[in-house]
């Protein structure tokens, strides 16, 4: 079993590939992104599955599931993403840490640019922003479901790493948010 890993459904796989190439040439200095994986589902060739070959930090992975949501120069890429996260790989004493798992998510209209939103395995949602501050809400966005990665039932489609151009120039990358 995977620490983490992203499904993204309702999207090209050439957007998809875009995105995550753009995820991991502004994230190459972190290593997170140093190897990506892709898979594509065998029986739905609508669903992906992301796997970081380098496990996340947990605000960095919550950055990654934010950005494939709404990554740059990508218009009509209207995914459906859920992100799933190990609780005990989260250092930080978070109010939503309880059970195994956690999921993360992006809901239109009610998850902000710079922020992801979670649920636990008591079906608690919570906005998580990237300052790091928990805000529970009063409200469900989406009801925790665990679906658990098993590779078996995909087709492994391609590996990402950062671009060597990239990686290698001396320019200062910001967090993608920080662009607009």
């Amino acid at each position: 079993m995977q620490d983490n890993y992203i499904y993204v459904e309702n999207v090209k796989e050439s957007d998809l590939l875009k995105a995550l190439q753009d995820l991991a040439n502004l994230y190459s200095d972190t290593g997170f992104t140093d190897e990506i994986n892709l898979y594509r589902k065998k029986d739905n060739s609508d669903l992906y599955s992301i796997v970081f070959t380098n496990l996340p930090d947990f605000d960095r992975f919550s950055y990654f599931v934010n950005y494939l949501y709404l990554p740059i120069e990508l218009d009509n890429f209207e995914p459906k993403i859920r992100g799933f996260y190990q609780v005990k790989n989260i250092t930080d004493d978070l109010v939503f840490k309880t059970g195994n798992w956690i999921q993360l998510f992006m809901t239109k209209n009610e998850t902000g640019v710079d922020e992801v939103s979670v649920a636990n395995e008591n079906n608690e949602n919570y906005n998580f922003d990237f300052g790091g501050r928990v805000k529970k809400l009063n409200k469900k966005l989406e009801t925790y479901h665990f679906i658990e990665l098993d590779l078996n039932d995909f087709y492994f489609v391609k590996v990402i790493k950062p671009n060597k151009k990239m990686k290698s120039t001396n320019l200062e990358l910001k967090p993608w948010w920080k662009f607009w």
